[in-house]
């Protein structure tokens, strides 16, 4: 298959891109700053003034969008107005030029993310929860599934990938949390009750291979492990991963004046479960957090 991607350079394009080659697939990187072709890869330069990426596509079977400006940053107001613009524009460009395509895709990724459902310690969220508005993460999540839709109305077939943690060996959030350890300095966080919903990164590309792959599999679906895991129960896999201690508490204050709004994603979380994949029987390659751990960190 052709499969475009928007956002293929970051964290998880760069996973997908090599799941989606290594089976063969064709893949599009749209990118401010293309660079030469590789096997199976075509980089497409898009959103700047001088560029015509519609001419440079063939019929693309499959549209996976996952750009947007990157949430770990301080949550300014400048930043946040970004985060969500960023979100917003890449979608309305991926409408547009679908729509300059004579042929519609079979299906659209549309990422977005589990903080959808607003966070909570007691509650526990599938893809049939509704979903709130009540902080900066779930109000973007709400916006950038919204602007989806106009892309869903086209007739396409469209899967709301809401993410968890996704944890890598190379990117993503799993080297921040190293970081304390490897300086022994682990320890809880905050109340350490707070639930993270996680996923491997391999597992994460894999169920959005079946979300392409499957007619069946549209609208919300959650991108997480079955086993989501309090954050002290996290740290404390983590430090027996590595070999050190979990033993120096991050108090939520410091926590708060170090990172400010953005913060909350530490120090709430929510127990999201990923329904739609348990019944379509997916298989996860990790899915307790202490294998995913020592393929991460000891491999």
């Amino acid at each position: 298959m052709n499969i475009a991607i928007t956002g293929g350079t970051g964290f998880i394009g760069e996973h997908l891109t090599k799941t989606l080659t290594t089976r063969g697939h064709h893949v599009y990187i749209l990118t401010r700053n293309p660079k030469k072709a590789e096997e199976n890869v075509t980089y497409v330069k898009w959103v700047t003034d001088d560029s015509a990426p519609e001419s440079s596509l063939p019929d693309i079977d499959a549209w996976i969008n996952l750009a947007g400006k990157s949430i770990f940053t301080r949550w300014t107001r400048k930043n946040k107005d970004a985060i969500l613009t960023s979100r917003i524009q890449a979608t309305r460009e991926v409408k547009r030029l679908i729509e300059a395509n004579e042929k519609n895709p079979a299906v659209l990724i549309q990422a977005s993310a589990v903080g959808i459902y607003g966070t909570s310690i007691e509650n526990t969220f599938t893809e049939d929860s509704v979903t709130s508005n009540e902080d900066f993460l779930s109000h973007v999540s709400h916006k950038w599934e919204e602007e989806a839709r106009q892309i869903e109305s086209l007739g396409i077939r469209t899967v709301y990938t809401r993410f968890g943690i996704v944890l890598g060996a190379n990117g993503g959030s799993l080297l921040m949390m190293k970081l304390p350890y490897i300086f022994f300095g682990g320890g809880p966080i905050g109340s350490g009750k707070q639930w993270l919903s996680w996923i491997h990164v391999d597992d994460a590309c894999d169920l959005i291979m079946n979300a392409i792959s499957r007619q069946d599999i549209s609208g919300p679906l959650n991108i997480t492990s079955p086993n989501p895991i309090e954050m002290n129960e996290l740290g404390r896999s983590i430090g027996s991963a590595m070999g050190r201690p979990h033993w120096l508490k991050a108090p939520a204050p410091l926590l708060q004046l170090a990172l400010g709004e953005m913060s909350m994603m530490i120090l709430k979380g929510q127990r999201v479960l990923p329904k739609k994949a348990l019944l379509q029987d997916y298989n996860y390659n990790f899915p307790h957090i202490n294998e995913a751990l020592d393929n991460l960190i000891q491999s």
